[in-house]
């Protein structure tokens, strides 16, 4: 029996775990033992009983006296810097750790899903397959990561980056780097997204694979006007401003996934004629009978809405969300907020919506093209092509 290491460390959510469960279930039908290393292994619920979960090991930003760090979200390098890929007594105890973890649990094949250092523990010692969204996969054979945004210039120089990795790769005895961006090359890479959710998409040289969806998409409907509100787990505690009154005058038309919304935000909303649940609802059917979505940016939902042919209101509060609804924005699919802008006016971003003819049919049209798309893309399937070949299957 093959042994297949299943590893997420970076970034947040059940999204990271919910694709590599699916990735093991795929694998499952040819006999391969999974073990899983997650940042969260709270998330482990969302796994087959009985498999291995493992803590990943933390970064150096996850210390405490990291805390109050300079941080950047310029590039993808300056993100992994802030996340510690610069300190070298750091990034070497991590990579030991991770070198630990290899060497106990002696997998035949390692999947990672934002994952950077145990890639760099991996590449060339086992066989690795780079997953991820967009954002989390970056191509690996770019020579420098491209600039995200405009909002501020790139902090750290990665030529100086490079050469501390470097330092720590051979103090490890694992092979040096030519480019930072070759920490996501793996001998293969699957990247989830649709092309319209890819910040990476012009450096691409291989189109993504698509997204790994809960449902097949259905259309959403000419006479829908449900608003659908996606509030996930922990997010509305990190909001600066209180999104609930903004919600209140269209409580009749909400239908409000939210796992831990306060008891009497959820009363009073509900009293106005909101149906609220706090368990994940099949997009599916709530998205055929929406004319809006509103969440926080996540790829998978933000996937499914453009594939179901919905305008989505974007309220990120970090950047991989604030990338996801510019990318909608640009495609003119939607409008994002950054939610820390102390300029915002929810409310009228909202309305602004949900009266914009345009906007609607634009999305129902992107909705059709995505659909077909969906037709001849088939990730589970490409990744389960890549796995086996390199399992030697």
């Amino acid at each position: 029996m093959k042994t297949v290491l299943f590893a997420w460390e970076r970034g947040g959510g059940f999204g990271h775990t919910a694709t590599l469960a699916q990735f093991a279930r795929v694998l499952r039908r040819h006999q391969i033992r999974p073990v899983f290393v997650l940042r969260q292994p709270e998330t482990a619920r969302l796994l087959d009983a009985g498999v291995q979960v493992l803590q990943a090991p933390p970064w150096p930003s996850d210390a405490a006296d990291r805390s109050d760090a300079p941080r950047s979200t310029a590039t993808m390098h300056d993100q992994l810097v802030s996340a510690g890929l610069a300190d070298e007594h750091g990034l070497r105890n991590l990579l030991q750790a991770w070198d630990g973890i290899l060497t106990t649990t002696a997998p035949d094949l390692v999947v990672a899903d934002y994952a950077p250092a145990a890639s760099l523990m991996a590449r060339g010692r086992i066989p690795l397959i780079v997953a991820g969204n967009g954002f989390t996969a970056p191509p690996g054979d770019m020579k420098r990561f491209p600039l995200l945004h405009r909002v501020t210039p790139p902090r750290w120089r990665e030529d100086e980056t490079l050469q501390i990795v470097n330092r720590v790769l051979q103090s490890l005895k694992r092979p040096a780097l030519e480019y930072l961006p070759q920490i996501f090359a793996g001998d293969a890479q699957t990247a989830l997204t649709f092309p319209v959710l890819d910040p990476y998409d012009m450096q691409r040289s291989e189109p993504p694979a698509g997204p790994v969806l809960d449902s097949a998409p259905r259309e959403s409907r000419k006479n829908a006007t449900d608003v659908f509100v996606y509030l996930s787990q922990g997010v509305l505690g990190r909001l600066p401003f209180d999104l609930v009154p903004v919600l209140l005058p269209l409580a009749s038309r909400l239908i409000i996934s939210a796992p831990d919304m306060p008891r009497e935000q959820a009363e009073d909303l509900a009293r106005r004629g909101a149906r609220i649940s706090s368990q994940h609802l099949p997009l599916g059917e709530t998205l055929a009978s929406s004319c809006l979505v509103i969440h926080f940016g996540g790829g998978g939902l933000a996937a499914h809405a453009v594939a179901a042919g919905v305008p989505q209101l974007i309220l990120a509060t970090h950047i991989e969300q604030l990338l996801n609804g510019l990318q909608l924005e640009k495609a003119g699919l939607g409008k994002v907020i950054d939610s820390f802008d102390p300029q915002i006016d929810v409310a009228h971003a909202l309305t602004q919506l949900l009266f914009d003819d345009d906007q609607r049919r634009r999305a129902s049209q992107a909705g059709q093209v995505h659909r077909d798309m969906l037709k001849t893309m088939k990730p589970l399937d490409t990744f389960e092509a890549a796995a086996l070949k390199l399992l030697g299957l």
